[in-house]
């Protein structure tokens, strides 16, 4: 009983001291996060991935979309659906990419043949309207995807005309007119 007693009593007090001075002694042990993307989607070296998103808003998709949406742009199975070919994404209105990004998704969905039921988080008061442009744009352009780019006045109109929505927008919902 003795023994557990002085080896809890060490350990405590091992943890207390250590605490007290800190398990880094200099800056120089101090652990930083380096984002892994951020240095190849500000063309800051690395050879460029050809299944990753390419351009202006790399950076952003890598931070904020590729944990759902995934690097590759292929979604996961089930929950969150492919950007790679997405209709919604390519559709010649620009209104549902830019609406689904600041207000956000939720409900069922079918992509090829696929349903996917995940919920999309809107981004309206974390992203500017030039990050939304750069980001749709980017994903428009990637993984053999091919429209238009989409502008930040763009944005900014239909933040404007969607301002008092306060939920996330589900498929029939977009498909109307704005």
């Amino acid at each position: 009983m003795r023994v557990t007693i002085v080896v809890a009593v060490c350990c405590i007090a091992f943890i207390f001291v250590n605490n007290l001075s800190g398990f880094f002694k200099s800056y120089k042990d101090d652990p930083h996060w380096v984002e892994p993307y951020s240095a190849k989607a500000a063309g800051g070296g690395g050879a460029p991935n050809p299944g990753a998103a390419q351009g202006a808003g790399a950076g952003v998709f890598n931070s904020k979309c590729a944990a759902c949406h995934q690097g590759s742009g292929k979604g996961m199975p089930g929950i969150y659906p492919p950007l790679v070919g997405s209709e919604f994404a390519q559709n010649a209105d620009i209104s549902i990419p830019i609406r689904i990004v600041l207000h956000g998704y939720q409900g069922k969905i079918q992509r090829a043949g696929k349903e996917y039921n995940g919920v999309m988080t809107p981004w309206k008061d974390a992203l500017s309207d030039e990050e939304i442009a750069q980001v749709l744009t980017t994903v428009r352009s990637s993984w053999g995807n091919n429209a238009p780019a989409i502008e930040a006045k763009d944005v900014a109109d239909i933040r404007a005309k969607t301002a008092t929505r306060g939920t996330s927008y589900n498929e029939a919902e977009l498909l109307k007119p704005l």
